[in-house]
């Protein structure tokens, strides 16, 4: 190794002593937290006080703490940790080791299974790599590991989450915040926090523009589902792009709320009187900030595009005061078996749409899951409807304002794939056939 891990072994365990007490234990009180922390000549963002996390910066490094109460869907009280080691100098050949240091100093993690991992660069071209391991247990609480680390060519820095007992929305917070936090790293002075900024020679492309995509693919219960997806691309002339429709029309907002849906994009190829035959896309590959190029061959033709084997045509935003009159509905469901379990789950929605600007919105759901215990099969089934919904709708270029009787207001985005139909809506989306 090329450096001394700072959070030696007892430091560490002092803090995973504590972290396991969060988890177990009476709630730990928050104190104040700044929101830049600067360790040398690196700074990175951290949650306000309000948050929940308690730091504590260290002489070689930093950590953040904090719990979840228990709740319905998290039936045991939950912890994370955050930790900070670095920078380091970025000796030949000293990242990948360092990062496997990092990924043992919780005994027992770097046994476990990898679930998702990338690799790639940051926006300021650093090397960025990182890897979730789940499910280990300290002290029979279950516990995941994430470690991201990242290095310019003359420093390198990790960054370490360990949850315990967490699920649901309490290990999308901890995951949220821990993305926020490696995304806003500054490793060198002239860095700058993430945000997708087109470079000179990029863009090309103006409009949306859609793709359909249909297959099978293996489903959580042993089965195949069949698939249908309007898949879409967002094109801004400056090189920004997206997969999704922002739903109030502002991509560059869209895509610092939504980094993993955006992405930025360059032409290339071609020749003096020829257009450029390849597009490069670079698109955000995790909550880290991880840029992914890819580079595919291009074809324009009639306003269509070809980008790889996929056909995409362009989707004209609807005008201001267009109207509807029908009902349109959204389903899903999947299902499938094993030898010893067998499950499923479905959704459907309902919009109905009326030519004077009223709307109607009404939902259900489905779950059942049996498996055989001991010579003995046991299961469950569930059940719900959405409550109803009414209100007025407005519909202007690839936005859907749903005002409530309550006076509550919801924005999506839509678009009719269908040139001059309305059969089939694009809503959020999710694909919404018409009721004949």
């Amino acid at each position: 190794m090329t450096f001394d891990p700072p959070s030696s072994p007892c430091r560490l365990a002092w803090h995973l002593a504590a972290l396991l007490a969060m988890a177990g234990g009476a709630l730990v009180a928050t104190g104040a937290v700044a929101e830049t922390v600067t360790i040398g000549s690196m700074s990175f963002e951290i949650p306000d006080a309000s948050s929940g996390w308690k730091s504590q910066t260290l002489k070689d490094g930093f950590i953040l703490q904090k719990d979840f109460p228990k709740t319905e869907e998290n039936r045991r009280k939950g912890a994370a940790m955050i930790q900070v080691i670095g920078p380091f100098a970025n000796l030949p050949g000293s990242f990948d080791k360092g990062f496997d240091t990092v990924v043992g100093l919780i005994q027992g993690m770097a046994a476990e299974d990898i679930t998702t991992k990338s690799n790639g660069t940051t926006i300021n071209g650093h090397r960025i790599r990182q890897e979730y391991r789940c499910c280990g247990r300290l002290n029979e609480l279950s516990a995941g590991q994430r470690v991201v680390g990242v290095a310019s060519q003359g420093k390198q820095a990790y960054f370490a989450l360990l949850d315990i007992q967490l699920r649901g929305d309490a290990q999308d917070s901890a995951e949220a915040d821990f993305g926020a936090l490696v995304r806003s790293l500054k490793l060198e002075g002239s860095d700058r926090a993430f945000e997708l900024v087109p470079r000179e020679g990029d863009g090309g492309l103006d409009g949306v523009y859609t793709h359909l995509d249909t297959g099978v693919r293996p489903n959580a219960f042993g089965g195949i589902d069949f698939y249908s997806d309007s898949e879409l691309a967002v094109f801004d002339p400056s090189g920004l792009y997206a997969t999704e429709l922002p739903a109030d029309g502002d991509l560059a907002e869209h895509c610092r709320r939504e980094p993993r849906t955006c992405g930025l994009y360059a032409l290339k190829g071609g020749g003096f009187l020829s257009r450029q035959n390849e597009i490069e896309m670079r698109a955000v590959d995790d909550d880290f900030g991880t840029l992914a190029a890819e580079t595919k061959p291009l074809q324009q033709a009639g306003g269509d595009l070809m980008i790889g084997e996929a056909s995409y045509t362009p989707v004209p935003p609807l005008p201001e005061g267009t109207s509807f009159e029908g009902q349109w509905r959204f389903f899903f469901a999947s299902s499938g078996m094993t030898a010893s379990s067998s499950g499923g789950v479905s959704s459907e929605r309902i919009l109905q749409l009326g030519r004077d600007g009223s709307f109607r919105r009404t939902g259900s759901t489905g779950a059942m899951s049996s498996q055989e215990v001991g010579g003995s099969r046991v299961g469950f089934a569930s059940s719900g409807e959405r409550p109803v919904e009414s209100g007025r709708y407005r519909v202007k270029d690839y936005t859907l304002e749903l005002v409530g009787d309550d006076g509550s207001t919801e924005r999506l985005s839509i678009f009719a794939p269908e040139k001059d139909s309305d059969d089939l809506l694009v809503i959020d989306g999710s694909n919404y056939l018409k009721q004949k």
